[in-house]
């Protein structure tokens, strides 16, 4: 038998994605049908909002602060964040049987993200050539930029092995973003100083407490999980790379029209605007560059307003651009990637695909 739950997730599933499908539009009145349905469900069937309105509110709030990042970093768009809080309001706190943190519905985020990964995977795969394939990874094989993945890794390594030691605290991945973004804003914003050589101090003074308090930083076993690390970060830059030339194309300036999603940054620089990299690797990765640059535009996944695609065209026609061209991003509908997400983690009873 169909539970309600499960009944929701299919009817508004079938609806949402269809209209996201076919018009690439989420409607706001259909996310408020699926948020009144959900908490009818969570009031009237297992009362959960009500026994139990802190712990739900928290997962509500975690969903709003995820969905809010990654619209902000670019990847997504406002009705795919208000889409996300809205089947965090739908699944019940209690049916996280088997997770403990404050963000239990940051499960469907993971189980939606892994099919995705694995369509976008497999699509780089098929649909590049073996030459787009050889040059991207000839690209980031380069001595400086393995050097810096290496640094970043053990860095990252370095950094979550004092707090976690010394604060005695285990910080899920959302709270830990959270604070490595504000740290890094802090670091280049306002203190003026290059990543690299926080970068570099913080290995350099995090083994000296390692000597200091006879902490074990560097054996065998934290050396594999560096290499590890550096060696996902050198594949996930080379897949967004060759995903960057399949999932954008460049159109010209005089051509650029409202709705279309910029696959590249626009800034101004001494009186010019130029074309700047937008690094699609992490919502993370893409928070920093956002904060970092002085973007006029880009990173925005709900696409050029009527006055900016104006302005953009109005500045190539007065000489300010220093370019003709510009890519613009395919985007695919993740309104039914969300609900699949949902489905599976239902099938799992909360739990995050292993």
């Amino acid at each position: 038998m169909i539970g309600p739950l499960l009944a929701a997730v299919i009817i508004f599933g079938v609806w949402i994605s269809y209209s996201d499908v076919k018009n690439r539009k989420i409607k706001n009145y259909s996310l408020l049908l699926l948020i009144f349905a959900a908490l009818f469900i969570n009031t009237q069937f297992n009362r959960i909002f009500i026994e139990r309105p802190l712990d739900s509110s928290l997962n509500v709030l975690g969903a709003i602060v995820i969905g809010v990042m990654i619209w902000l970093a670019g990847i997504w768009s406002a009705a795919d964040a208000k889409l996300f809080i809205a089947l965090n309001v739908l699944f019940p706190i209690n049916f996280y049987s088997h997770y403990s943190g404050y963000f239990p519905g940051f499960a469907i985020l993971v189980n939606s993200a892994i099919p995705l990964f694995v369509y976008l995977f497999l699509q780089i795969l098929f649909k590049t050539s073996l030459k787009d394939k050889k040059e991207a990874f000839l690209v980031h094989l380069k001595p400086q930029i393995l050097a810096r993945f290496l640094l970043v890794s053990a860095a990252m390594f370095c950094l979550t092995t004092v707090i976690t030691y010394f604060l005695k605290i285990r910080l899920e991945y959302i709270l830990w973003v959270i604070l490595l973004f504000s740290l890094f804003w802090l670091i280049e914003q306002k203190l003026k100083t290059n990543l690299t050589y926080f970068f570099v101090f913080a290995i350099l003074f995090s083994s000296l407490l390692a000597i200091l308090f006879n902490l074990t930083l560097f054996d065998i076993s934290s050396l594999m999980f560096i290499f590890g690390i550096f060696f996902l970060i050198f594949i996930l830059f080379v897949l967004s790379s060759l995903g960057i030339s399949l999932f954008a194309k460049s159109v010209e300036i005089d051509n650029i029209k409202e709705g279309m999603i910029l696959a590249e940054a626009i800034a101004e620089e001494e009186g010019k605007y130029v074309k700047k990299p937008i690094t699609f690797f992490s919502f993370f990765v893409l928070l920093r560059e956002r904060s970092r640059l002085k973007l006029a535009f880009g990173f925005n996944p709900d696409g050029l307003e009527k006055e900016e695609a104006e302005k953009i065209r109005s500045l190539a026609q007065n000489g300010l651009l220093d370019f003709d061209e510009i890519k613009v991003s395919f985007v695919m509908p993740l309104a039914p990637v969300l609900f699949l997400g949902a489905l599976i983690t239902y099938f799992l009873r909360g739990s995050l695909v292993s």
